[in-house]
């Protein structure tokens, strides 16, 4: 008995192709969309039927993609962060000096959540539960995966005080977060993320002018790529606004 040989894919059909591009835009909204209502409602909440409406897809077609609101948290959180470390890097790339690298971060990090409202208000909701999250989440975070090496560069250094690293995130995080709840929920100067990160300096134990001096370093603009999650929901939110004039 002569065994049929196997039929070989038709190059021409481009039908693989075209559903794996329409799964990969469903599941784009979908995280837009848990941003979206994740920002308004908070991470507390059962968000699902909000991201179903929000993306306008049905509960079925959801539930291909994503089960839980801790999915959707992960998913956007996951996504955020690696947008942000990317954007962090281009500028704190080549800069060798410790202190300056982490004033550079930080000021990056809270100069781009000011200027994206629903980033904010999504990590003013979110952060200090993600903050709490295990050593994978951890180090997926944009915070996270700066700060331990330069904090311990500069401890060797004498730049920064003698004390756990694990200790020197937790006090920069417990500051950052506090600024990125005002930034969600009220006007600052546009200088404000400068003067937070002057203070985490002194705290980390630099004295003050020196602080002063790495906080007002230039610092280029921060701008997310066209297809990053933080410009598409930009679009949406301006879309929105645009809509309900």
């Amino acid at each position: 008995m002569t065994t049929p040989m196997p039929t070989a894919a038709n190059p021409n059909d481009h039908r693989p192709r075209v559903a794996a591009e329409r799964r990969e835009r469903m599941r784009k909204r979908l995280v837009e969309s848990a941003m979206i209502v994740f920002a308004d409602k908070g991470v507390g909440a059962s968000v699902i039927p909000d991201v179903v409406a929000a993306a306008e897809v049905s509960q079925g077609s959801f539930y291909n993609y994503f089960r839980t609101n801790e999915d959707l948290l992960a998913a956007v959180s996951n996504e955020l962060s690696s947008e942000m470390i990317v954007l962090i890097e281009s500028v704190v790339g080549e800069v060798a000096d410790p202190p300056l690298r982490v004033a550079l971060a930080l000021r990056s990090y809270l100069h781009l959540t000011r200027s994206h409202r629903l980033l904010a208000c999504f990590l003013a909701g979110a952060g200090l539960r993600l903050a709490g999250a295990g050593k994978e989440a951890r180090q997926q975070s944009a915070v996270y995966h700066f700060l331990p090496a330069d904090l311990e560069e500069g401890q060797k250094r004498g730049d920064f005080i003698a004390a756990p690293v694990e200790t020197l995130v937790d006090l920069i995080k417990g500051a950052s977060l506090v600024a990125i709840d005002r930034m969600a929920h009220s006007r600052v100067a546009k200088n404000y993320p400068d003067t937070i990160v002057a203070g985490i300096l002194r705290a980390l134990g630099m004295p003050a002018g020196e602080a002063e001096r790495l906080a007002a370093q230039p610092l280029p603009r921060l701008v997310p790529a066209e297809d990053s999650l933080l410009a598409r929901v930009q679009l949406r939110a301006a879309a929105g606004a645009q809509a309900g004039a």
